[in-house]
């Protein structure tokens, strides 16, 4: 009697799985986010080994927009065999989602020194001349990335398309951001004023080549 009833029981859950796959696929991906919410809650970025800079060679800092789960599987290993780590600019509202990194994979890296970004929470497009609900979707993922102990570089924006509108700037100052990247320079936000910090960007796009990607370095 207790095996037919254990194998009522195995049945009855298989077929509530194959019934409701959405929901079992939550509950195990919510069950996985709470432990790693636990591991990242008692990690100290002072536990990470110390990284001498040479003085006498140019910094070289890698940011990778958005969070694509190539960046897990291909880059990401591929740096760690060379000593290198890098930044990644995520959007919160899309992780986890198709070809995004999921929660546990950005935390792997976290705790690996890599710094996670703030990239506004939607990536919206045409925000350009609506400064106020950009400034939302900035502080929308700045909780997101601290409620989900993420807290290196959240007042680091790396602005979706490339793109800063000046008026944007003193709001960002206002609500403590501290810097902020577009395609082609960096700002730093000081109390109420926002200064250009010399620096060359090399976009790594598919079409340019490592022999260009290269030569671009060497000329820094």
């Amino acid at each position: 009697m207790k095996k037919l009833y254990s194998a009522f029981v195995i049945v009855a859950i298989c077929l509530s799985v194959l019934m409701y796959p959405g929901t079992y696929a939550r509950l195990y991906h919510g069950l996985i986010d709470t432990f790693v919410l636990l591991r990242l809650s008692n990690f100290s970025s002072r536990d990470l080994p110390f990284t001498a800079v040479d003085q006498a060679k140019t910094p070289v800092v890698f940011i990778f927009d958005d969070g694509w789960s190539s960046v897990y599987s291909d880059a990401y290993p591929l740096m760690k065999r060379y000593g290198y780590r890098g930044n990644i600019a995520v959007i919160p509202g899309m992780v986890r989602e198709r070809e995004y990194m999921s929660y546990s994979q950005l935390a792997e890296l976290y705790m690996d020194g890599w710094d996670i970004l703030n990239h506004s929470y939607s990536h919206l497009e045409d925000m350009y001349f609506r400064c106020d609900e950009m400034l939302s979707e900035y502080l929308r993922a700045r909780e997101w990335l601290n409620r989900h102990f993420f807290t290196r570089g959240i007042n680091m924006i790396v602005t979706p398309m490339g793109e800063c509108n000046p008026y944007l700037i003193p709001l960002l100052i206002k609500k403590g951001f501290q810097s902020i990247r577009t395609s082609d320079n960096v700002l730093l936000l000081r109390r109420n004023e926002a200064s250009y910090f010399p620096v060359k960007t090399i976009h790594l796009l598919a079409d340019v080549s490592s022999e260009t990607a290269l030569a671009e370095l060497m000329a820094c």
